[in-house]
């Protein structure tokens, strides 16, 4: 189960695109899991949502605490009081850059969410055509909206529940296990290192595009990797 607040509040990723800020709350549909509250945002021009991007905005309770409405406070006031910080992490990702668009596709496949898609590569290709500026240098910025375009607007008959962990595993494109914006050489390198390894290891394994194979070997060449 989940609910957003919208606080009426808006942050700026840049001049032409306003994101209206909230609180995405979260409790497990099983009853096992955690009461989680996040930041949650929708970008204006396009409706995509945002969530859990931030985890220093990150407060949850178990459920076999007592509950605790000085945790839904903390957490209200802490997104309140963070518009300037939102926006740092986001002008961040903008000038951070994936080596191709090849790349960030395989990015964000490394991120799990093909998962929600019926059709995984032509929809997140269809998402990067549609927020990436120029294919040679996508950004982490850029990624991070493909991947919620196609969450927001591609996936059918997928529960919320489980849209919002798809949300939260692309918030790794935002920030990194330190709390920081990634190094998109990192995130770049370890997927394509991934999956070639998943090509490699797993006879079964079917390339997701025709040429994916030699694009494999161009990025670990461009990365210094073992070809």
């Amino acid at each position: 189960m989940s609910a957003k607040l919208d606080f009426g509040q808006t942050v700026y990723a840049n001049q032409d695109d306003p994101i209206d800020l909230g609180l995405k709350i979260r409790s497990g549909h099983s009853g096992f899991h955690a009461l989680k509250y996040d930041v949650g945002a929708e970008r204006q021009v396009c409706s995509n949502g945002m969530m859990a991007f931030i985890s220093e905005l990150h407060f949850e309770q178990t459920h076999g605490e007592p509950f605790q409405p000085g945790k839904a406070y903390q957490a209200v006031d802490a997104i309140v009081e963070s518009p300037a910080e939102i926006e740092h992490r986001l002008a961040q990702a903008q000038n951070r850059e994936l080596l191709n668009q090849d790349e960030a596709l395989l990015v964000l496949m490394d991120t799990g969410i093909d998962r929600y898609l019926e059709q995984p590569v032509p929809d997140l290709l269809n998402a990067l055509h549609s927020e990436v500026d120029d294919p040679e240098k996508p950004t982490l910025w850029e990624t991070y909206n493909a991947g919620t375009r196609a969450l927001t607007h591609y996936t059918r008959d997928v529960p919320e529940y489980d849209l919002d962990q798809g949300f939260e595993r692309l918030s790794q494109l935002l920030e990194n296990s330190a709390s920081e914006t990634p190094d998109p050489e990192n995130v770049g390198k370890k997927a394509v290192n991934r999956r070639s390894q998943q090509l490699i290891e797993q006879e079964d394994t079917s390339p997701y595009w025709e040429d994916e194979v030699e694009t494999l070997r161009e990025l670990r060449q461009a990365h210094e990797l073992q070809v």
